[in-house]
């Protein structure tokens, strides 16, 4: 006959007595502080990437324009 039960836990062995392990902890979606800052930030580049680019254009025509004047 089939059985639909879990597999059991993998014992522990501590001290000569026979310790079930905690069952794994369920997954969460939620993220941290710094990685949900992180995914916005990323958002917003991605979202005004003409802006962003236009940026990116300008520092490197400043930094190509420092090297330039120097001797």
């Amino acid at each position: 006959m089939l059985s639909f039960d879990s597999i059991p836990q993998a014992r522990v062995v501590r001290k000569g007595a026979h310790v079930f392990a905690p069952p794994p902890a369920p997954r969460t979606d939620e993220l941290s502080a710094f990685g949900e800052h992180a995914r916005n930030a990323i958002a917003v580049l991605v979202g005004l990437w003409p802006l962003t680019c236009v940026v990116l254009l300008a520092v490197g025509l400043m930094i190509m324009a420092g090297n330039n004047a120097g001797p």
